[in-house]
């Protein structure tokens, strides 16, 4: 399949995938849909794995590969779902958009990659995008949404630590492999979490009592599109692409998250927030422009 085709793929997948989140989340509390959505990932994956290779991939060796997942997608959409109830699914999406410039001032400290002036500018516009998302939370007092936009990007911040560990695994490693060991691994932490968490307060507690049979669908394919195929996706797209091209598609989500939230839940971002979206989508571009040159 084309590498362009295939980046375009995975942006698509989890910019909508995050508004069918949303949407799930009217009628399921965060922490059963995360787990209704993971439960579904590992197991579309582990059965395309047996299907392509005759052995399930959950062996000690597969799952020592699998450590990225604690960040992505544990931690990440541990925290991103709960983000996401706060929040809109627009400004969520455009919030996660930063990631790419993240990616770069990341990369500078954790992996030496050099760090110009350019750089540093185009991050510092990416952040103003970000805080016009949330001015009008903070202005108006909407502690609430706020706290969701906050969470959102911290979640962001997990899913920088999950490129930083995959970039150099996916050279020498299956994509469908490499993808379902970090869902498992993933997995096992957000169980392991929620279960500690339930101790302390019931709100935390997992329960699939009263969802109807119309959520359990979304849940499930909601968790199938934008956790197994989008980071199955992005995964190979890395195989075939450098990761400043593939990183590229990653600032397009937002277009397809906005889109979707647009068509499906009718949500209207204003005037601010769309300049806020405009600079993080360019400063992403030209970023990446600059990594490719």
């Amino acid at each position: 399949m084309n590498p362009v085709i295939i980046a375009l793929s995975y942006a698509f997948c989890w910019g909508v995938g995050l508004t069918l989140t949303k949407i799930a989340l009217s009628e399921i509390k965060p922490t059963t849909l995360l787990m209704i959505q993971l439960l579904a990932s590992v197991s579309f994956l582990a059965i395309a794995c047996y299907y392509q290779h005759r052995q399930l991939p959950f062996s000690w060796s597969n799952l020592k590969q699998g450590f990225a997942g604690i960040f992505e997608p544990a931690l990440a959409y541990m925290v991103g779902t709960f983000g996401v109830e706060m929040t809109t699914a627009s400004k969520a999406t455009l919030i996660g958009s930063s990631e790419v410039i993240l990616t770069i001032l990341f990369a500078a400290v954790f992996l030496g990659e050099k760090l110009t002036r350019v750089k540093l500018l185009l991050a510092g516009i990416s952040f103003i995008g970000v805080f016009l998302l949330i001015l009008r939370d903070a202005q108006g007092a909407n502690h609430t949404s706020l706290s969701g936009d906050l969470l959102v990007l911290l979640g962001t911040l997990f899913a920088v630590f999950y490129v930083l560990l995959s970039k150099q695994q996916i050279a020498t490693s299956d994509p469908l492999r490499l993808t379902a060991s970090q869902q498992f691994v993933g997995l096992v932490v957000t169980v392991l979490c929620f279960g500690a968490l339930s101790m302390l307060n019931s709100n935390y507690e997992v329960s699939t009592a009263n969802i109807s049979l119309p959520f359990w669908l979304l849940a499930v394919g909601s968790g199938i599109m934008q956790y197994a195929l989008a980071f199955l996706l992005y995964l190979t797209a890395l195989q075939n692409l450098p990761v400043s091209h593939a990183a590229f598609y990653v600032a397009l989500i937002p277009v397809f998250g906005v889109t979707s939230a647009i068509l499906m839940i009718g949500e209207q971002p204003s005037l601010i927030q769309w300049v806020g979206a405009g600079l993080i989508i360019t400063s992403s571009y030209f970023a990446n422009r600059l990594r490719t040159l």
